[in-house]
């Protein structure tokens, strides 16, 4: 029996010699594939199914997308658009089949992040390459350093004047060095057993990544965030305009401070957004990803930064009143429960 599906119409029709399946897209484009009825059907059904639900997400957040972007600039696109909350250039549906416009990970995937919304294929490559590999990093060598690595961690290690490539592994607070021979040049191995002796040297590197790298990247996916959950009011407010700058023009700090480290170690798997109550300099939004504290102006305000900067590095203990906003499991863009279903 024919079935209907939202972007397009299957249709199946049995024959002995095996399953014919057809599909007709919305431009009209023509695809078939004949196979045996049984495991190589049924696989191909789940590809076409798994394909039509991408496809349908990525549509569904298109068009959730584009209608809070017109309701917040109505009158400036005749065709429905969708405008990066990243580089802010707008795009016509047919980016979605092209590739232009992609799925966006909130926090990046490394991280654990999960899929939030849509952003231009430049943008998120490039936040991939240049930003999220040192959140990563970062996040690597935390983990490690509090004896709590979920792999082997790779670092260099420096043992009498030998520097080799080696694994820290730690366990119930007790950490374990080893030296893989298939990470090291051959005889590593024995140069070691000859160092091996009671009070050799050892200093150990961690992997190398940006601090500041890490930190924007936390910053865009706090960002992304916020914008998933309340539209395109935050990304053409004024107030947010040095953070797209801080996140475009990544090689160089705009900001003194714009992500703060929890006083607790908080598992990352904790994410919320939050709006500060108190104190007085520190009103906006903090958005949280476990240890890491994102902090974004509210509305129109144009001196948040300078004031986190005044006030937040100070020594003295600081309070702070978070109020919880939730945390955005799908995009709705600001636009109320019946305008987003």
């Amino acid at each position: 029996m024919p079935g209907v599906g939202k972007r397009g119409t299957w249709l199946e029709e049995q024959k002995p010699s095996g399953l014919r399946l057809e599909s007709v897209d919305m431009a009209g484009t023509h695809i078939s594939k004949t196979a045996r009825c049984g495991p190589l059907a049924n696989l191909f059904f789940a590809i076409i199914n798994l394909e039509m639900s991408v496809q349908e997400k990525k549509r569904d957040w298109f068009d959730l997308g584009a209608k809070a972007y017109s309701q917040a600039c109505p009158g400036i696109c005749a065709a429905p658009t969708y405008v990066c909350p990243i580089c802010r250039k707008p795009f016509t549906v047919e980016a979605l089949d092209d590739g232009r416009l992609s799925k966006e990970h909130v926090p990046p995937q490394s991280v654990g992040g999960h899929e939030l919304l849509l952003t231009c294929k430049e943008c998120n490559n490039t936040a991939g390459t240049k930003l999220d590999a040192d959140a990563k990093t970062k996040e690597d060598v935390r983990l490690a350093m509090t004896g709590r690595p979920d792999r082997p961690h790779r670092i260099k290690a420096t043992i009498g004047g030998i520097t080799v490539n080696g694994q820290l592994h730690a366990k119930d607070g007790s950490y374990s060095l080893m030296i893989p021979k298939h990470l090291n040049r051959p005889g590593t191995s024995e140069e070691l057993q000859r160092l091996g002796r009671a009070g050799t040297s050892l200093t150990v590197e961690h992997e190398r990544y940006s601090e500041l790298g890490a930190r924007i990247s936390w910053l865009r996916a706090g960002y992304l965030a916020l914008v998933a959950m309340e539209g395109y009011k935050i990304v053409l407010d004024p107030a947010m305009d040095i953070v797209g700058t801080q996140i475009r023009e990544c090689d160089e700090r705009r900001m003194l401070t714009f992500v703060a480290d929890a006083q607790e170690d908080f598992p990352l798997t904790i994410r919320r957004v939050l709006r500060v109550l108190e104190p007085a300099w520190h009103l906006g939004w903090t958005v949280q990803f476990g240890p890491y504290l994102v902090n974004l102006p509210s509305r129109g305000d144009m001196t948040f930064y300078e004031r986190l900067a005044n006030n937040g590095l100070s020594p003295t203990v600081q309070h702070t009143t978070y109020e919880y906003v939730g945390w955005p499991t799908t995009p709705t863009f600001g636009l109320l429960q019946n305008e987003a279903t």
